[in-house]
């Protein structure tokens, strides 16, 4: 089984500072490497920090993903903002068009939206202020996989990620995972996989 992943920071691996925002402390550690463990599959990782839609699309188009022989393809992006449910912005239009490119070069693969996990609304971590942007990501997420009947991991409904959890899971800014917290969303994402497609 292999399964290509498309995502920003959090699919990449950043784990982020402590205390700063804005650089990267990317691991390998990062959802797709537990992930692969969990279902014992190759999982190709094509995350980048600070990916919205456009540059996720700009990447795909530059035919820097590899889709060759894979099973599915799961898209986790809406952190980095851009997107609305009740507006049509071009980060929307984006999101839809890398969709549809991905059905069109690999008809045969079962494509999986993820909507943004949990982001802090606490004040004390250098990350705060994404609340309002994964929100309006994950509204609308849930929108495109309702119209476009594509699988959907509802990601900020999983209940490893919560305000509680966030010196556990997201230890260094409460928005980016530590080991623990990537650890426990490739469960998450691999259970849901299991459930849905019967592995």
């Amino acid at each position: 089984m292999i399964i290509v992943c498309l995502g920003d920071s959090l699919t990449e691996g950043d784990y982020g500072i402590f205390g700063k925002r804005g650089i990267a402390n990317v691991q390998k550690e990062n959802y797709p490497y537990f992930l692969a463990k969990d279902l014992q599959a190759e999982v190709r990782n094509f995350g980048k920090c600070g990916y919205r839609s456009s540059s996720c699309l700009k990447n795909y188009k530059d035919e820097n993903v590899n889709l060759e022989n894979a099973d599915f393809i799961i898209i986790m992006l809406g952190t980095n903002g851009g997107q609305s449910e009740t507006e049509q912005t071009p980060e929307n239009i984006n999101y839809l068009e890398l969709i549809e490119l991905c059905k069109n070069d690999a008809p045969n693969v079962k494509i999986v939206l993820c909507t943004p996990p949990h982001a802090t609304l606490n004040p004390k971590w250098s990350n705060f202020g994404y609340a309002e942007q994964v929100k309006q990501a994950t509204m609308f997420v849930r929108k495109v996989a309702f119209e476009k009947e594509l699988a959907l991991i509802d990601t900020a409904r999983c209940p490893y990620f919560t305000s509680e959890t966030e010196d556990i899971m997201q230890p260094n800014d409460g928005l980016h995972f530590g080991r623990e917290g990537y650890k426990m969303l490739a469960k998450f994402i691999g259970d849901n996989l299991k459930t849905m497609f019967n592995l």
